[in-house]
């Protein structure tokens, strides 16, 4: 649904400013509503009273009135009320207050700002007698000095520590689902990077989040069997074709060095041609498998990225004029990152082969390396046919060729995207430019 939280923090402010929202309005529901209720309680006691003085429908004489208010404020019980009195011109006739403004009549509230002694917030009942006479009660609606003031203090005081122990208790929520997933994301991590023996922690209290560890752990066991099947068939295949392969290249050498071998030579020479690049390819089959197991992470050290680039391009400079073609070492900013020297050379001499290989005479190829923050791009762009977007992905996978691209087995490109993704990186294809061309970026953490 658009507009729902999906993620954990997400989730977690959701459901804090819910529970903040929903504190708040039902504390203040809490203290109206009980405002609310003393105020009609007190209504009830100021009509009350006002009836037992000037019962409604009976014609009391003034000075009876008079004597009733007098003897009503001087009971000890009846301290908290107000009375007035007055006639149809307004003056006092009998009462213990005055009032610095007009009444209306009916129930209305007092404040302080009506300057009554000793009162702070009160009730009023008004009403008219015979004769133009006017009847006043009130009663006070805070039973001490500051009631209102500290019952405000109690509510925030209550529902503030209720905020504080869900959101203590929120956090700490928080904070162990976070950590469960955390460890599952190392997890998943570990394995993307090729370390399949890698399994999510499990803490023994036979909970939820163990079952689910103890779960997925099986299903990578699981996994991690098949793949060590898969990867082992692959090997075996490949070791033991190269082992008669070898000797058959072998003999097709020593064939060819045999005088009598004069009118099939060129034949001979080819076929050991083909017999090297067939070795050639189970030994990137094989590469390829070890770099994937991540067993060569563990020979990780720090390199100068600008010294490699500069290395490997002076060692690939011949194939370029060879071919008749230009090599160009673009801006390199100076950057350390942490891995495999001999694997990250192979990458780079890869890339660069790879584009002049299939590039036409007169290509320019250029390799440049940007830092951006914890990560080193190289980038090898060439002016040559390029790939289509369409066809990108395949050129990735193993044997993935495409015809227009000539010769190879296909195995170049996704040898250095395997040793990308060994560095924790990623290997991307794109348009060098719009007339075409050729760029490959490779991002590496440093």
């Amino acid at each position: 649904m658009k507009g729902t939280p999906r993620s954990l923090r997400g989730l977690t402010i959701a459901f804090l400013c819910l529970f903040l929202t929903v504190t708040t309005l039902a504390g203040l529901g809490t203290f109206f509503a009980t405002l609310s209720m003393i105020n009609v309680l007190v209504d009830k006691r100021i009509a009350f009273e006002s009836d037992e003085l000037a019962p409604a429908g009976t014609d009391i004489p003034r000075s009876e009135l008079a004597s009733r208010i007098l003897h009503l404020t001087g009971q000890r019980d009846t301290g908290d009320l107000g009375l007035l009195l007055t006639d149809a011109q307004g003056r006092t006739i009998a009462g213990n207050t005055r009032f610095s403004r007009e009444l209306p009549l009916g129930f209305s509230s007092l404040s302080w700002q009506d300057r009554i002694e000793g009162l702070s917030s009160g009730r009023v009942f008004v009403r008219d007698l015979h004769g133009g006479m006017r009847l006043a009660v009130f009663a006070e609606t805070e039973p001490i000095d500051n009631y209102f003031s500290i019952r405000k203090l109690i509510y925030i005081t209550g529902f503030g520590a209720i905020v504080l122990v869900v959101l203590v208790g929120l956090l700490m929520f928080r904070r162990l689902i976070g950590q469960r997933i955390e460890a599952m994301r190392t997890t998943v991590e570990s394995i993307i990077d090729g370390d399949l023996s890698q399994r999510v922690p499990i803490v023994g209290d036979s909970g939820e989040f163990d079952q689910q560890a103890a779960a997925f752990n099986r299903m990578l066991d699981r996994i991690g069997q098949l793949m060590s099947e898969i990867r082992n068939v692959s090997n075996n295949i490949s070791h033991e074709l190269r082992t008669p392969l070898a000797r058959l290249r072998n003999e097709l050498a020593l064939l060819e060095q045999r005088s009598d071998a004069e009118p099939v030579r060129v034949e001979l020479a080819l076929a050991t041609a083909q017999a090297d690049d067939l070795l050639g390819m189970f030994g990137a089959l094989l590469r390829i498998a070890e770099i994937e197991s991540g067993a060569r992470r563990a020979g990780f050290r720090p390199l100068d990225v600008d010294v490699l680039i500069a290395e490997i391009a002076d060692m690939v400079r011949p194939l370029a004029e060879d071919g008749n073609q230009h090599l160009i070492i673009g801006p390199c900013e100076a950057g350390t990152l942490v891995g495999d020297r001999q694997l990250l050379s192979q990458l780079v001499h890869n890339l660069l082969e790879n584009a002049l290989r299939h590039g036409q005479e007169g290509t320019t190829v250029q390799i440049c390396a940007m830092r951006r923050g914890d990560t080193i791009t190289l980038v090898v762009t060439d002016d040559g046919p390029g790939i289509p977007a369409e066809q990108r992905s395949l050129v990735l996978r193993r044997f993935g060729r495409i015809e227009r691209r000539g010769s190879g087995y296909g195995l170049g490109l996704p040898l250095a995207d395997a040793i990308a993704r060994l560095h924790r990186g990623t290997l991307t294809l794109g348009d060098a430019g719009p007339e075409g061309g050729l760029e490959v970026s490779v991002v590496l953490l440093i």
